[in-house]
């Protein structure tokens, strides 16, 4: 498998999409990625073939490049299943942020959806951003966060993931906070890394 690196961008962060079967992950990256999407989708089968026809099975692979060009972002799907979340264990030592995707409106989901939270956040080092696919409401976005065992540091943003605009919102609030961590973490100025901050945050 390839994958599409562009070596000529300023800055390459990668962030980690996961969450629970069929919340909208592999959605996310469809929607934003600016490269061919790499997947490995399977034909579903018993029970899930009840809620979606394709699910992924390794990994989804798709980029993103802000419109300057200073920040490339790599963005890795992984499966919802929990006989798959040892790829989440593996994958998230390795990146700079995590999207966890929820759909607030299969609520069947949601206490394993709770299950997985609890683990991601166990140990991980880098900041979070919960993306409350199918919701419009941003206080009905933070209580289901909330709920979910998100700490209040944790952004929770509501979004329609099969929108390109809205899979864009949620990207860019991982980047911003991915760089208001370095912010926070370095002394001196981050030239150029503040025109980068500049770039998403207008973005």
């Amino acid at each position: 498998m390839t994958l599409d690196v562009d070596a000529r961008a300023a800055h390459v962060f990668k962030l980690l999409v996961t969450g629970p079967f069929a919340a909208g992950k592999t959605s996310l990256i469809q929607a934003i990625s600016q490269t061919a999407v790499v997947d490995t989708d399977v034909e579903t089968s018993g029970n899930e073939a009840e809620v979606k026809a394709h699910t992924t099975v390794a990994m989804d692979f798709g980029t993103y490049t802000l419109d300057e060009g200073d920040a490339r972002l790599l963005m890795f799907g992984t499966p919802g299943q929990r006989r798959f979340w040892y790829m989440t264990d593996i994958m998230k030592g390795d990146v700079d942020a995590v999207i966890f995707v929820v759909d607030a409106e299969a609520e069947h989901t949601h206490a394993e959806a709770g299950a997985a939270m609890r683990s991601l956040l166990s140990d991980v080092r880098v900041p979070v951003v919960v993306a409350v696919n199918r919701c419009d409401d941003l206080a009905a976005a933070k209580l289901l966060a909330r709920r979910l065992g998100a700490l209040s540091s944790e952004a929770a943003v509501p979004c329609q993931l099969i929108h390109p605009v809205s899979a864009r919102e949620v990207t860019i609030e991982a980047l911003v906070a991915v760089l208001d961590r370095m912010e926070r973490r370095t002394v001196a100025p981050l030239d150029p890394l503040d025109r980068v901050v500049a770039l998403a945050r207008a973005a």
